[in-house]
């Protein structure tokens, strides 16, 4: 009885990361390109498989200004579309079902794997390729590369190795303040341009 709070906090806790692929692979649907939208910027962010990923018991975290956007587990993608703005991504690991962002940018700062500036463009299309095992293949047409795990890769490379990954969460939309768009602001947003063009 005396070992039930404590359990209990394991347990809260637990809750807050995203199980890794120890515990079985994703069973999310395949690859599937997306449309481009001319006022998004569509990135990929992609892991590939590898026996480190596959032995992971909780799956590093993609964080835009200290939230989760969502996990990364071996073999898996994610999805979304940005507003043309700059942004700072980082990866974090949790620890003990936490990602632990009350320290972030302060000396204990202990979860932090990398960090990554992307400048996004309206109609672009981004990969970005988080291995932890090494740098990516070299391509001929290969952006600015970028120190640690996360990187820009080029869209050749990232067409052929984001086919065999599978989908972590469905796709999201991120406005230029670093946040998720709910679909009904995304209407109302429409439908005030709608508005605009007819002079109401």
């Amino acid at each position: 009885m005396r070992h039930l709070p404590l359990l209990m906090l394991l347990g809260v806790l637990g809750g807050c990361s995203t199980p890794g692929a120890f515990f079985g692979a994703l069973d999310g649907p395949s690859f599937q390109a997306r449309g481009i939208e001319p006022q998004h910027a569509l990135v990929y962010l992609y892991r590939p498989r590898s026996d480190w990923a596959d032995q992971e018991l909780e799956a590093p975290g993609l964080f835009l200004d200290n939230r989760l956007i969502g996990g990364l587990p071996s073999q898996g993608h994610l999805a979304l579309g940005f507003e043309g703005a700059s942004y700072q991504l980082e990866m974090r690991r949790p620890l003990f079902g936490s990602y632990w962002t009350w320290f972030a940018d302060g000396p204990l700062d202990f979860t932090r794997i990398t960090s990554f500036a992307l400048e996004a463009k309206p109609g672009e299309v981004y990969y970005l390729r988080y291995d932890e095992l090494g740098p990516p293949p070299q391509c001929e047409a290969a952006p600015d590369a970028a120190e640690g795990p996360l990187q820009l890769v080029c869209v050749s490379l990232g067409e052929t190795e984001i086919g065999a990954t599978h989908e972590v969460q469905p796709f999201e939309r991120i406005t230029s303040d670093g946040q998720v768009e709910r679909p009904q602001r995304g209407f109302w947003r429409g439908v005030g341009r709608a508005l605009g063009r007819i002079g109401i």
